[in-house]
């Protein structure tokens, strides 16, 4: 206006109804160094503008916060719908100020310097005020208190908005009272623990808490919050995603930048409604669930990843970092797991199969029961006290099968123990000692014998106890050779016949000369003569005192029956008596 009045005359200028705008429906009060004159003073009268009926009034960059009360009143707002008044540097709102702004739908004071106690003031009366706002802007002031922002917009009915980034909020506070109308929060760019979310109010439908430096997720209050719509969570600490985590009415999520590796579709089974996703530019484990998490949703459709595929990225394990989920392809077997239990139980039992496949074939339960026998008899004799003895208490000790008893008692011992000088002979039938374990007996009369001979025929291998004692002479035989071994075979046997747990047997057929007894009586001599050439000269100490009996003691007991289920054939000994004695063989 001055600019148009340079170089005029006039008689007369009048200016009248200066701020009465009719034909504008906007006032931008930009960029001004304001001052009060110095001659102003306060009449007492009403405000000189009364009548600003503006749809939008924007106060910004002012150096001086006195130009809201130029005249000390604050009746210029009154007819204002859209107010905004930003880096004012105003801290301080008087309590008149909000009963004269009761048609303002939109306020704006974002970027000044309010505090809790400068903008919620205990002594004010809110009651009534504010009547039309519906979106308040407090972004980047120093606000602390959700309870004192609580408290003040409670009478603010139809506030719909509040938005409260770049402020000093997040502590953890008291219990927080918020009315039911307030559908928007924006308070990214605070410093939030996880258990402030108590203090929001439940009935929002978008929540903007991106930047918060939130670490963990607070189901509690999601637990109440189910209308919440729209969620932002970017740029936060947290950790890991919930699995319960449960939003019914959930539509977009924002995860992004965070510091979880681990995602799947279960994390989100809860969230039916779940339709938009934005979770990069977290440190990703590049895992079966991972791949099978982004094919789900990036062919099913369901579920639009928004920042796929430059934001996705794995962080572990180390042969893979920053690698491309996108180009991350596990092999089928190592994430299907079905297909992996499937193998592990077809080559288990496999497995299992063949084990017991070749146990069978070589007989090892056998082995392992035999020398389970030897261990216990050795354990038994040490408890016992028995030590070894120096020297040998016989010639020979004989296994036989019962079926051959005759043969041995009428031929092979008379022509032993009536040599001059006799041979010391153990055998079963009369040389085991009365209650003693039977496979102590075998043991312990079998290391004080020098020879161990054994009387071949197929009643031999069908004997279980014979199969023993061809066992516990193997055993014996360790780290030795099997010169103390004679094998008299009574009637001819066919080494491949044997069954395969007498592999030592066969072998000992094949590679050792053994004696083969002659039916013919002209030949018999001459047998006689190679055994006790096998045998060697009778000229040994007998000491049998700590373990065994003499061969012509009278025996009148019952040897104990071998424990484990195998019973004992109890035969007549002709030289006894009729008197019973255990059948070993």
């Amino acid at each position: 206006m001055l600019g148009d009045l340079a170089n005029k005359t006039f008689a007369v200028l009048r200016f009248r109804n200066l701020f009465e705008f009719k034909y504008y429906t906007g006032l931008g009060l930009l960029f001004i160094d304001f001052a009060r004159s110095p001659t102003f003073v306060d009449s007492g009268m009403n405000s000189s503008v009364t009548n600003l009926t503006l749809d939008d009034l924007v106060l910004r960059d002012i150096s001086n916060p006195d130009i809201l009360r130029f005249d000390w009143r604050f009746t210029w707002f009154s007819k204002v719908r859209q107010l905004s008044i930003q880096n004012v540097n105003f801290n301080f709102v008087p309590c008149d100020a909000w009963n004269e702004m009761g048609m303002i739908e939109m306020l704006d004071v974002s970027n000044n310097r309010l505090k809790d106690n400068y903008l919620y003031n205990r002594r004010c009366q809110y009651s009534g005020t504010m009547r039309a706002l519906h979106s308040f802007n407090l972004s980047t002031n120093q606000l602390s208190s959700l309870s004192d922002i609580g408290s003040l917009t409670r009478e603010f009915r139809q506030l719909k908005v509040l938005d409260l980034s770049y402020n000093q909020l997040g502590s953890k506070e008291g219990a927080c009272t918020w009315e039911s109308n307030i559908t928007k929060m924006i308070l990214h760019h605070n410093n939030f623990v996880s258990s402030t979310l108590s203090c929001l109010p439940t009935t929002i439908q978008y929540l903007d808490l991106s930047f918060c430096n939130l670490d963990q997720v607070d189901m509690d209050y999601f637990r109440q919050a189910t209308n919440i719509k729209e969620l932002l969570l970017s740029g936060n600490k947290i950790k890991f995603i919930p699995s319960g985590w449960s939003n019914p009415a959930l539509l977009s999520l924002a995860l992004d930048g965070n510091s979880f590796g681990l995602i799947s579709m279960s994390s989100f089974k809860n969230m039916p409604r779940l339709s938009s996703l934005t979770a990069g530019n977290n440190p990703y484990h590049c895992t079966c669930e991972l791949h099978a998490f982004i094919q789900e949703t990036t062919t099913k459709g369901k579920v639009n990843i928004t920042d796929w595929p430059d934001n996705y990225r794995c962080y572990h394990p180390e042969v893979l970092l920053n690698t491309v989920v996108a180009k991350f392809f596990p092999g089928r077997i190592a994430c299907d797991i079905r297909l992996v239990i499937v193998i592990s139980v077809v080559t288990t039992t496999v497995v299992v199969l063949a084990v017991m496949g070749l146990c069978y074939v070589f007989n090892v339960p056998w082995y392992a029961k035999a020398t389970y026998q030897i261990i216990r008899a050795k354990y038994r004799a040490h408890k016992e006290g028995e030590g070894v003895l120096q020297t040998y208490a016989y010639h020979a000790f004989i296994s036989y099968s019962h079926s051959d008893a005759d043969w041995v008692r009428d031929k092979l011992m008379p022509c032993l123990e009536n040599s001059k000088p006799p041979y010391n002979i153990c055998i079963h039938e009369r040389d085991f000692m009365p209650g003693k374990w039977i496979i102590d007996n075998i043991i312990e009369n079998m290391e004080n014998s020098r020879k161990v001979m054994f009387i071949l025929s197929q009643n031999f291998v069908n004997s279980e106890w014979c199969n023993y004692e061809l066992y516990f002479a193997n055993q014996r035989a360790i780290g030795k050779t099997f010169n103390d071994v004679i094998l008299v075979v009574k009637e001819p046997i066919e080494p491949s016949s044997l069954p395969n747990k007498y592999c030592k047997l066969k072998k000992m057929l094949s590679t050792k000369t053994y004696l083969e007894w002659p039916h013919e009586a002209k030949q018999q001599a001459f047998f006689w003569a190679q055994l006790k050439s096998l045998l060697g000269k009778p000229n040994i100490t007998r000491d049998r005192a700590s373990s065994t009996q003499s061969p012509h003691t009278e025996v009148v007991t019952v040897v104990e029956l071998l424990e484990n289920g195998i019973s004992a054939e109890i035969i007549p000994h002709a030289d006894r008596g009729g008197e019973a004695l255990p059948e070993v063989f």
